[in-house]
């Protein structure tokens, strides 16, 4: 069953352009990779095309968590 994404936080990882590149840290912008735009993003980063996705992700809060810990992927 899909979730219904009812952030109000501005995030590449909660927009609907987004797919996991370096799981949960980077995600890959379909969005800027059709305008020739650097397309790996910070998943907490966000630019002036984020559209609010219709589902919701783990991405954000996995990379929140690891952004509160300080813990790096190997």
């Amino acid at each position: 069953m899909k979730k219904e994404n009812k952030s109000k936080e501005r995030f590449c990882g909660n927009c609907d352009s987004h797919s996991a590149y370096y799981y949960p840290r980077q995600v890959f912008c379909m969005r800027r990779f059709t305008a020739n735009k650097e397309p790996v993003v910070d998943t907490l980063w966000h630019c002036e095309d984020w559209n609010l996705g219709a589902q919701e992700c783990c991405c954000v809060s996995e990379a929140k968590k690891q952004a509160e810990t300080g813990e790096n992927p190997s």
